[in-house]
């Protein structure tokens, strides 16, 4: 079998090439096809594309908070004002043609595609846009990281069918980019007027390539193409309408199981493997898809209101104490890159600090000293004087899976200085209010091709995954506004910097390793390739 990498753009280009000019404008390529000669290596129409999923994150709206699972589906049936290229970083066309920004980045002026409709038949223009945008800001909190690329939004507004004018109050250096997101995703105005747990539910009508039919939770999707489409994004090799009539999702919960499918003939492609059943993949004649992610590295995040790391030394202990290449190597086969910063070697707001992520049990023991953490039982668990164990807690979803294996090592480390990392496997991720968390320690993912994911991470503004809000930051927040204000690509990188160091040195954050998505697909399917999340494009597969 043969293993292809992915690699998105590491420069900052996304945001150097949106801000060195003031407009853009492009049109993306009109609907076409190949031919259904077959016999000539050429793309063919029809059939079914059998698609295994590895996890039912739920909550099909893109606007809302989906998992990666949930985006991969939205952008088959959503499309976006613009695109990214995985390659270059660069913003491209797509719904909006083209567009015109304020010196100030406080004006964003799009002109909109002619003759793109949903598939309930009714037109996009720029009033759609305009109730897109208001619906992101209206719900809030469900729409939080929309909310965030929408932060000083003032509104928009409708200069004729297809043109609309976005106003912040204050610059927004990282809109343009925002656009392509699956959060800022264009649904119709039938879905915007659907209560948002509808919407989540499945009920979504977008101008995408494909149209969700039915969803059995746990169970499957099932969705169908539109002969009509015909605006597909300039990244799509396909022009036209996609080549299966139908994509049919299943949803295998264990990877290896899911690898089976794959490799017994029952699914054609499989998403998303662990580092342990892509390794089975490589053994069989199924391809195998790396993509190395532009995101957050993965972490373990303290959270900041819970008494056991109310000190901020208490929380930088935690990283000195963690091996991350021993993770990389023992848990994940080497396949996947230990964390040297914040942000993945991907991003484009990467900064090189593993000088500050270097493995030191002396030095974390020093820290785990001076932040009172000074007795130690029978056991070899610290507690401090009031006689409190050093015993954090951690909630996951699952068991025998990679994560519970990461915790299981990361638990061994930590306790040779003195921490007794408790593990809390759930079946589902609990919905419990903010703030009235039973546990102590998380860990997630969040991708974003731009270094305003740290914003939507760490900024006390709006709800985020670190639950800071509550316990601001002052000198943080300000960088984070500075993030997203600054204009100049090079001075937008320092902010970066000195926002990702000052995350390290009050131990915000505990960087474990970059994310690399494994994903396979059958010998017989071709045409595969990712956006720059790493979301299939499912509208490009034929076989």
């Amino acid at each position: 079998m043969a293993l292809r990498r992915y690699r998105p753009a590491v420069a900052a280009l996304a945001t150097a090439a949106v801000l060195a000019l003031s407009a853009c404008s492009g049109t993306a390529g009109e609907g076409g096809g190949a031919s259904d000669d077959s016999a000539a290596g050429e793309p063919t129409y029809g059939g079914t594309l059998r698609v295994g999923f590895s996890d039912d994150t739920g909550n099909y709206d893109p606007q809302q908070r989906p998992q990666l699972h949930a985006r991969t589906i939205s952008r088959q049936i959503t499309d976006t004002l613009t695109d990214q290229d995985p390659e270059t970083g660069e913003i491209l066309p797509w719904l909006a043609t083209g567009w015109e920004i304020s010196e100030d980045t406080r004006e964003f002026t799009f002109t909109l595609r002619d003759g793109v409709t949903f598939s309930d038949g009714t037109p996009f223009d720029a009033e759609v846009v305009k109730a897109n945008l208001d619906r992101v800001v209206a719900i809030g909190p469900l729409a939080y990281i929309g909310a965030g690329y929408l932060r000083n939004y003032v509104g928009s507004e409708v200069l004729d069918e297809h043109t609309v004018k976005v106003t912040f109050s204050e610059p927004n250096a990282q809109f343009l980019q925002a656009t392509a997101t699956q959060s800022l995703g264009i649904l119709s105005l039938g879905t915007l007027a659907l209560d948002p747990a509808e919407v989540a539910a499945g009920n979504v009508v977008g101008t995408g390539p494909y149209v969700l039919d039915a969803y059995v939770p746990d169970q499957s999707i099932t969705l169908s193409v539109r002969e009509d489409y015909a605006w597909p994004s300039p990244l799509y090799e396909n022009q036209g309408r996609g080549y299966y009539d139908s994509i049919e999702v299943s949803f295998v919960p264990e990877a290896t199981t899911l690898a089976g499918a794959l490799s017994s003939g029952q699914v054609d492609v499989a998403y998303v493997l662990d580092a342990a059943s892509a390794a089975s993949v490589e053994a069989s004649d199924a391809e195998l898809v790396a993509t190395p992610m532009p995101a957050i590295s993965i972490p373990i995040v303290p959270f900041v209101y819970r008494e056991v790391f109310s000190d901020e030394r208490t929380r930088r202990a935690l990283s000195l104490a963690t091996d991350r290449q021993a993770i990389v190597d023992t848990v994940f086969q080497g396949r996947y890159e230990p964390a040297t910063g914040v942000l993945t070697t991907t991003n484009p707001g990467y900064v090189d600090l593993s000088e500050e992520l270097q493995h030191d049990p002396d030095a974390a023991a020093e820290l785990l000293d001076e932040a009172g953490w000074t007795e130690v039982g029978d056991d070899g668990i610290r507690s401090n004087a009031a006689g409190e164990r050093l015993a954090p807690s951690i909630e996951y979803i699952g068991t025998g899976t990679s994560t519970e294996a990461l915790l299981q090592l990361l638990q061994q480390q930590w306790r040779e200085l003195g921490i007794d990392l408790v593990l809390k496997p759930v079946a589902e991720a609990s919905e419990d209010p903010l703030h009235a968390h039973t546990y102590d320690l998380s860990t997630w993912s969040q991708t974003r091709a731009d270094p305003d994911v740290l914003r939507t991470v760490y900024s006390s503004f709006y709800e985020n995954q670190s639950f800071l809000f509550d316990n601001a930051d002052p000198e943080l927040d300000a960088l984070l506004g500075t993030l997203q204000t600054t204009t100049d690509a090079a001075a937008r990188l320092e902010v970066s910097e000195q926002v990702q160091r000052l995350i390290l040195e009050r131990g915000y954050t505990v960087p474990l390793y970059d994310l690399t998505q494994y994903t396979a697909h059958a010998a017989g399917v071709s045409g595969y390739h990712t956006d720059i999340e790493g979301k299939p494009l499912l509208v490009d597969v034929w076989g």
